[in-house]
């Protein structure tokens, strides 16, 4: 049933928002088939602005997208991109680019890995193969597919692994200055989450049942520790230290709106969209802030999102979640942000 609690807010989005606002509104909130005529016509608008066009044309011949596998020019952002701005998984270009990830002769001829990306690799914490299964975990390539099965039973392990653990000291040490993980330590990381919110193939009772009890337990252990722990490469790889992200746990406490004032107003810009990021979508074995999905549709009834983002917050915004390829029309920043919000809370009240 349609829960018809945001009518007029999606009535707002599909009379005034650009074409991929109205396309994922359609698509992931009120149901309209992707194959239907309707929006298909859209998506061929989506696929004819100029900032799609722009990702189109970084396509190498062979399918690749950029001129690496990780980072602002790579595959996992140009095709997440895509996605997000519509283009649907079946698309030419997007089938292309994943067979040419999928094809060894091809994605050795290009940068298919990143700075320490083979030593977060054996150590299981989110280096190259991870990194590729995420891209695949997207246009829901099969789950079978070796690496597919083996980033997925890698994320299963870290993540229920974690139980034992009764401290962040458990798994982690500090040296330097520097929080890291422990030799063989499993507790897991962003793209552990990430792999098991897009996959499917690990969902038992038990096994869904062992991972809710799992997230509960890192978010009682993580809650308060507001710190980033990165991964000592071992000396073979040239020692340091490198990624990866850590999931963000603290974001699971809901926030009061003077809190989410200060987020907006701070000195950091991009603190309110990696907020909002961080609260939209939490997979359902995971604990979620109800009281902050309240407070964000509070702000959605109240109208004025817009006037409560000042601009240099709103700049970062767009480089992280915007929806909107110009400014120049008179709603775009709106419905931008009421889109944000909008799908931040969309199936997750009751």
């Amino acid at each position: 049933m349609r829960d018809t609690r945001f009518d007029s807010e999606i009535d707002f989005l599909l009379d005034k928002a650009c074409d991929s606002i109205r396309y994922l509104v359609k698509r992931d909130l009120l149901g309209v088939p992707a194959d239907s005529a309707e929006m298909t016509a859209i998506e061929e608008k989506i696929i004819a602005q100029p900032n799609v066009q722009k990702i189109l044309a970084a396509q190498c011949e062979d399918g690749w997208f950029g001129h690496e596998l990780h980072g602002i020019d790579g595959m996992d952002h140009l095709i997440g991109e895509l996605l997000n701005a519509g283009v649907e998984k079946e698309h030419p270009s997007i089938q292309k680019a994943i067979r040419a990830l999928t094809t060894p002769e091809i994605a050795s001829q290009h940068k298919n890995w990143f700075r320490g990306g083979e030593a977060l690799d054996e150590g299981g914490r989110g280096g190259n193969r991870a990194v590729t299964a995420q891209i695949l975990s997207w246009v829901h390539y099969p789950e079978d597919y070796p690496l597919m099965a083996e980033q997925i039973e890698l994320s299963l392990e870290h993540t229920t692994a974690a139980i034992n653990y009764t401290s962040v000291d458990d798994f982690t040490k500090t040296a330097g200055g520097k929080r890291f993980y422990k030799e063989n330590a499993r507790f897991p990381g962003a793209n552990h989450i990430a792999m098991l919110a897009a996959t499917e193939s690990w969902r038992t009772d038990e096994n869904v049942g062992a991972v809710k009890s799992a997230c509960k337990h890192c978010y009682g252990l993580m809650r308060n520790v507001d710190e980033y722990i990165t991964f000592k490469k071992p000396e073979k790889f040239g020692g340091g230290f490198v990624g990866p992200f850590n999931y963000n746990w603290q974001a699971l406490t809901p926030i009061t709106e003077e809190q989410l004032t200060d987020i907006i107003n701070g000195s950091y810009n991009f603190g309110f969209a990696f907020f909002l990021g961080s609260v939209t979508g939490v997979p359902d074995f995971m604990p979620r802030p109800m009281g902050t999905y309240e407070l964000l549709a509070d702000i959605l009834r109240r109208g004025n999102v817009d006037e409560l983002i000042p601009e240099p917050a709103y700049r970062a915004f767009r480089q992280v979640m915007g929806k909107e390829p110009t400014l120049r029309r008179k709603y775009a920043k709106k419905c931008d942000l009421t889109y944000a919000l909008l799908r931040a809370c969309w199936g997750v009240m009751s």
